[in-house]
């Protein structure tokens, strides 16, 4: 137990130390502008630039490019968290174009590539440590799709936390607004993963591994 959680900790510290630095603020601004472009155009009668029926075949259009990036390196580089990132993709992707079911089957898809990334959350570290702006772009995607969804259960109306005003006649555009906004961010994220985790890193990540291994059995 205490090894897992020596090897644990430094993961956590230096994506804590990422959050809460200065570069920290793109995890949030994108979502937060979003949040404010649906409300401008709420006030200035630009209500067609946040129509959920528009947003919902842009989101076709950025998830299969999403997909194609991932798919794309998951063949080129045969790395976990490219693997991992494509699933989420077609899932998202699937569920953008209304298959049957897939409003129960992104959710558990969702949770299962969860805990494989928890499972395995050492050598997707070990992967992306060195890629700093992917871990930005990567996180930025998480915390913009969770406030979507946060917004599509209505968390901030005012039955519950009241947060945000108007709430019940812009919840549908915000929500729609966000989930486009977390597809570009991941866009991004996988265009970023070209130029920073590339071949040369999996090997140094395999390297890792290897050390790692000879260095237990060492000490055995």
């Amino acid at each position: 137990m205490r090894k897992a959680d020596d090897k644990q900790l430094p993961i956590l510290y230096s994506w804590l130390r990422l959050l809460f630095s200065l570069k920290g603020i793109w995890f949030f601004f994108p979502g937060i502008l979003g949040m404010l472009f649906v409300y401008w155009a709420e006030a200035y009668g630009y209500q067609a630039l946040v129509l959920k029926k528009y947003h919902e075949q842009i989101a076709i259009g950025l998830m299969g490019v999403a997909t194609a990036l991932f798919l794309m390196r998951a063949v080129f580089y045969r790395m976990e968290i490219d693997y991992i990132l494509a699933v989420m993709s077609m899932n998202f992707l699937c569920r953008e174009l209304h298959f049957v079911v897939t409003d129960n089957a992104v959710v558990i898809v969702a949770g299962l590539c969860l805990i494989w990334a928890l499972l395995r959350k050492n050598q997707f570290w070990t992967s992306i440590r060195q890629a700093k702006l992917f871990q930005i772009s990567l996180t930025g995607t998480a915390f913009t799709y969770f406030f979507s969804i946060l917004i599509s259960r209505r968390v901030f109306s005012i039955d519950h936390l009241a947060l945000l005003p108007n709430e019940a006649n812009v919840h549908v555009a915000l929500e729609k607004v966000l989930e486009n906004i977390a597809h570009l961010f991941l866009i991004f994220s996988g265009i970023v993963a070209f130029f920073s985790i590339n071949k040369q890193h999996r090997k140094h990540a395999k390297f890792s591994r290897i050390t790692a291994t000879m260095a237990r059995k060492h000490k055995e």
